[in-house]
């Protein structure tokens, strides 16, 4: 069983992430750099603790991109539409997430 502090930190960073990338910041840079740090703790963490402390992250990535958003996207001219592209990013994260490291990220090569 994953590591709940481990799985609330790296949704929580994501999800940080989201609300600046809506805010018009560039954070393509920095979603890759905790992609891999994500990657790379997991791993160690599989190792100490249990496994599947990577498809926990996201797992809840995908759940938290389906909750009600209302504090991220409140001030958003548009707040439907912001919370579709924060459910969308983070969808997309879980995604990498999910992907084999190896492999070349086919969707999402401009954005990350």
């Amino acid at each position: 069983m994953a590591e709940e502090q481990f799985v609330q930190m790296y949704v929580r960073d994501f999800a940080n992430l989201a609300a600046r990338a809506e805010s018009g910041t560039d954070v393509d840079a920095l979603v890759r750099k905790r992609i891999e740090e994500a990657r790379k703790h997991a791993a160690l963490m599989d190792l100490r603790k249990s496994e599947g402390h990577l498809a926990a992250v996201s797992q809840r990535l995908r759940l938290e991109s389906r909750r009600n958003a209302a504090a991220a996207v409140r001030n958003a001219p548009d707040p439907i539409a912001a919370a579709a592209r924060r459910e969308s990013f983070m969808q997309e994260i879980a995604d990498l997430l999910d992907a084999d490291p190896t492999e070349p990220i086919k969707r999402g090569v401009e954005r990350f």
